[in-house]
């Protein structure tokens, strides 16, 4: 799980939803891929960044539980 982007989503009003319509995937697809850390795609997460939060890094965005431990 990414902590800090769940934090974001919330904070921007950003909904599963909409970060599925990006990635052309389902809304469950994006589910899983946030909730198991590895699942995410490099380019997916750039793709996530820079459409819903350009001005926040990669690292932060996408800092697992398991990095923070």
């Amino acid at each position: 799980m990414y902590r800090n982007l769940e934090a974001e989503l919330k904070r921007n009003n950003v909904s599963r939803a909409q970060i599925a319509d990006v990635l052309g995937v389902t809304i469950s697809t994006v589910s899983e891929k946030l909730h198991t850390v590895g699942r995410l795609k490099l380019a997916e997460a750039m793709v996530i960044k820079e459409t819903f939060f350009p001005s926040e890094t990669i690292e932060y965005l996408f800092a697992s539980d398991e990095s923070t431990t």
